[in-house]
């Protein structure tokens, strides 16, 4: 009898600041930038094994929600409620926190990457409406049968984006291993993001159109052949093409064949790239500055056949367009390219670099994590994140079933990307720690 894989919640708790948020700063106003935001969560899971560490799975979630109040008190606003998609009312509500037990080791995990299963890592749906009413941060910390862990954090979009989000990780696992703080870092910095990119109060809240009966496979895109990939794409007039437009490239014309294929003819093919708005503005914003500075480029294919270095060229004329006028179009449409592009004429898929986001450096006591990983939620979603080496990048592929058996036998794609290897140490004295 083949034993089913169960998550099991133990308790879930509301955990509140250390310290009253004083009356100044009981209304964070959002910007535009937060307001043109889905109402929904970003994610992210992060493993963890226990392997020649003294504390267990049940010591580091007692150490996370220990530590939890502290880190509240310096990002107070994730501790509130959004109001009326104006602002964030500071008012301690608190964030919630989930400790679970998984009936199975680590090493069932990654082995083998499963998108349904990863879900069930996470304290609430990506997609729940409550991102913009109910609570904004939330956490489950779930304890595998080896005393292996996984972190799964649900912060709503409306008040950061990714680069948020992986500093409020990053700044938690110095309250874990710093409980005084005594070094005094890893605090946010709060900027007057409603001046850069003042609000439209009249702009309703809005959720994404995920879309049905899609799928998630993961490609790892390893260092040596990102190299020989670049080399492919390097053009005249991209002369040094960088690793995601090579991989976002190569993924790209994969998906424009598949849906040729498909349907027996092309149809314009429009992408649309995430990019860190932190360093455009001026003065440029730290990395640590809490909110959404996140912009989308656009990119298309019309021709029947299109080369891959055609392709760099597209997304390196996009993104320098970006730069030049992309802010003052934010400002002037009060809008995102990823909201309202639908339609039988086109095919539109949205791209999220996350790869540089340094989320493999979060340490909550058991070392840095084994794998990280984020389970996508939208059709014709494309997520990069690195390798846990920092070397290679792993691409998240969310497309239509029909879709996805042909891009997946792609040759081309196959000849740079391994599908969905196992996240386990080769040598298999290595790999005894995940399992028990």
């Amino acid at each position: 009898m083949v034993r089913a894989l169960e998550v099991e919640i133990l308790a879930r708790e509301t955990i509140k600041p250390s310290s009253p948020t004083p009356h100044n700063l009981r209304n964070f106003k959002l910007s535009l930038l937060d307001q043109i935001m889905p109402v929904e969560y970003t994610a992210a899971i992060l493993f963890y094994s226990n392997n020649g560490h003294r504390a267990d799975g049940a010591e580091m979630s007692q150490r996370l929600k220990a530590a939890l109040p502290e880190t509240l008190k310096n990002f107070y606003p994730f501790a509130g409620i959004i109001k009326d998609n104006v602002l964030v009312e500071c008012n301690d509500n608190g964030a919630v926190f989930v400790e679970a037990r998984a009936n199975y080791p680590l090493s069932e995990v990654l082995q083998q990457h499963d998108h349904k299963l990863l879900r069930e890592f996470l304290p609430i749906e990506i997609e729940s409406t409550k991102a913009g009413s109910g609570p904004l941060l939330l956490t489950q910390v779930t304890i595998f049968k080896c005393g292996g862990v996984a972190v799964g954090n649900c912060l709503s979009h409306k008040i950061a984006d990714g680069c948020a989000a992986s500093f409020l990780a990053k700044s938690w696992a110095a309250t874990v291993l710093d409980p005084g703080n005594k070094a005094k870092v890893n605090t946010p910095e709060y900027v007057i993001a409603d001046s850069l990119f003042p609000p439209d109060d009249s702009l309703e809240p809005h959720a994404d159109v995920t879309g049905q009966n899609y799928i998630t496979k993961r490609f790892v895109f390893h260092a040596s052949k990102i190299a020989q990939l670049k080399a492919k794409v390097t053009s005249a007039s991209v002369p040094k093409p960088t690793r995601v437009e090579a991989i976002v490239a190569l993924i790209w014309k994969c998906t424009i064949t598949a849906s040729r294929s498909i349907r027996g003819f092309s149809r314009v093919s429009l992408t649309a790239h995430s990019m860190n708005l932190r360093r455009m503005v001026s003065p440029p914003l730290p990395d640590n500055c809490v909110g959404n500075f996140v912009g989308d480029f656009p990119a298309k294919a019309t021709q029947r056949e299109i080369e891959l270095q055609d392709l760099v060229h597209q997304l390196r004329n996009g993104k320098d367009e970006f730069c030049k006028n992309g802010l003052q179009n934010i400002l002037e449409k009060k809008s995102s390219l990823i909201h309202g592009v639908e339609g039988d004429a086109v095919d539109f898929y949205m791209y999220s670099d996350l790869s540089r986001l340094p989320m493999y450096d979060t340490d909550f006591g058991l070392g840095k994590p084994v794998w990280v990983t984020i389970p996508n939620y939208m059709h014709n979603m494309i997520m990069l994140l690195s390798t846990r080496n920092g070397e290679g990048i792993e691409a998240l592929v969310s497309l239509s079933e029909e879709d996805m058996a042909l891009f997946e036998r792609d040759e081309e794609l196959l000849a740079f990307a391994d599908p969905n290897p196992s996240v386990l140490p080769v040598a298999n004295h290595s790999a005894r720690k995940f399992a028990a």
